[in-house]
């Protein structure tokens, strides 16, 4: 008897381990209680090792990797302070630091959590902070000369520690970031000018050299304004499929805005300054890129930049646009406006990075973005302005043609092309639209009964190209996507325009 009690005993005993293994099997899977990834990412210091003796400039470099593939933030810390957060890597100036041990912190975040790896170096570099400029020459023009038409400026700097940055300026205005510069002088006004250039090393110093030359451009007439294409290129998380450099060199455009260029901007625009060598050499009967991007980028899909084959004037990395209410937002990608001068013809050329992603808090974001930004461009006055990119939203006269554009609105778009209150949804944007520029849809405008599919994984067209009154008319032509890399480029296509200023 006692025996069948046991038995008894034992046969709940399982059944009730049974129900609570299958209980909490249940509770794991059940959606909304998934446990959280508490694994941090696997950090791996690959450079300087453990214990090493530095000086001068040395290169940090680390890997991470997680079991789910995702890495949101990353961190390289010196002595406890941050230095970097957007690459894997960072150039470190030794020369700045006081002789001794130093400790180097590299992290990464998943989701969730945080993993890192941390070395100890030793700095020796005698104790002798880098004070020293770099040493600048203008070796084109020469001082004193008179110059005329289309003249390069080039400049030498040599530092004993190397060069991070160059800078020249015509009459104190910035024209360019690198050596050398195509400066036309026809567009300015005869007499004296100066050139200044300069060159800042690792320790941030900077060295300069400044001459004064004449422009006597007597008896020269300004070339006739050209044809000239523009284009804008989404290109995909800055660019992780290499086909899209194919994409530019099909297209063969004079001005190109970049979309999600991500960390172009990384050691002094290195990845920026590497395509502008590398199109300009492929390129080579053409006349050189000048490129210019934003600054302080995070992400991977934020950032835009700029190649142009006409001087450069002036660049400003928009973070926040005034509202219709005298409040200033916050975007959430950077525009990026470039001032042109395209033949004699200065305009601006915006570049425009709206909130992705359904929904209407989404949608409102995008709404208010563009309102801002449109509110930018009456402050600029009644100049030329091409505002361009990807809008992440629908044109009105493209709704409805496929289902798959629902949820990403239209309200950034009838705030442009044109504004008017529509019936469906009975919403009017019209308050919201340009007090003083009208906009043209160049894409829809030349290509009417042409959808002109521009999101190809969603069937959609949400890049988009638009000009304002001084330049609609000077349109000639326009294509979506009609390279041999087009579709393997990115997943954007790129749109483009010719513009004839005649």
């Amino acid at each position: 008897m006692k025996h069948k009690k046991f038995l008894a005993f034992i046969a709940i005993i399982v059944i009730i381990s049974m129900i609570s293994i299958v209980s909490l099997y249940i509770i794991i899977n059940t959606p909304g209680n998934i446990p959280p990834d508490n694994i941090p990412p696997i950090v791996n210091i690959t450079k300087p090792t453990e214990g090493e003796s530095l000086s001068g400039t040395t290169t940090i470099t680390f890997t991470a990797t997680d079991q789910q593939g995702f890495i949101k933030e990353r961190q390289i810390l010196i002595d406890g302070v941050i230095v970097q957060t957007s690459s894997y890597s960072y150039i470190w100036d030794t020369i700045q630091e006081v002789d001794g041990s130093h400790t180097i912190l590299c992290k990464a975040k998943d989701k969730t959590v945080w993993g890192y790896d941390e070395v100890t170096v030793t700095v020796d570099n005698g104790g002798e902070p880098d004070t020293t400029p770099p040493n600048v020459t203008i070796t084109s023009p020469i001082e004193g000369s008179t110059v005329s038409g289309t003249v390069t400026i080039t400049m030498d700097a040599t530092d004993a520690n190397g060069i991070s940055s160059y800078a020249i300026f015509i009459d104190g205005t910035f024209k360019s970031d690198t050596q050398s510069y195509f400066w036309d002088t026809i567009q300015e006004l005869n007499g004296s000018h100066t050139i200044l250039c300069e060159a800042t090393d690792l320790s941030a110093n900077t060295g300069s050299d400044l001459i004064s030359i004449t422009v006597n451009n007597t008896g020269i007439e300004p070339e006739s304004p050209v044809i000239f294409k523009l284009m804008t290129f989404n290109i995909n998380e800055s660019g992780e499929n290499p086909d899209w450099k194919s994409v530019v060199k099909e297209e063969n455009a004079d001005i190109i805005m970049f979309i999600e260029t991500g960390y172009w901007d990384d050691n002094s625009n290195e990845k920026l300054n590497q395509y502008v060598n590398e199109f300009n050499t492929y390129f080579a009967d053409e006349d050189p890129y000048i490129g210019y991007c934003t600054q302080g980028i995070t992400y991977g899909t934020d950032g835009a930049a700029i190649m142009s084959r006409y001087p450069v004037i002036a660049s400003n990395q928009i973070t926040h646009v005034p509202l219709d209410n005298n409040t200033s937002y916050d975007v959430t990608h950077d525009f990026f406006d470039v001032k042109v001068n395209v033949s004699g013809t200065l305009m601006h050329i915006i570049g425009s990075h709206l909130k992705a992603f359904t929904g209407s808090q989404n949608e409102q974001i995008r709404e208010w973005e563009q309102e801002g930004i449109i509110n930018y461009m009456d402050n600029l006055g009644n100049i030329p302005i091409v505002y361009l990119g990807d809008l992440n939203s629908f044109s009105p006269e493209d709704w409805g043609l496929n289902t798959l554009q629902s949820g990403l609105g239209y309200g950034p778009l009838s705030m442009m092309v044109p504004p008017y209150n529509n019936p469906e949804t009975g919403g009017d944007y019209s308050a919201y639209s340009s007090a003083i520029h009208n906009w043209t849809d160049i894409h829809r405008t030349l290509n009417p009964t042409d959808w002109g599919v521009t999101y190809p994984s969603e069937d959609s067209r949400i890049d988009f190209i638009y000009v304002n009154q001084f330049l609609f008319s000077n349109i000639i032509n326009s294509t979506t996507g009609d390279t041999a890399h087009a579709i393997s480029g990115s997943d954007h296509f790129s749109v483009d325009v010719f513009i004839n200023l005649t």
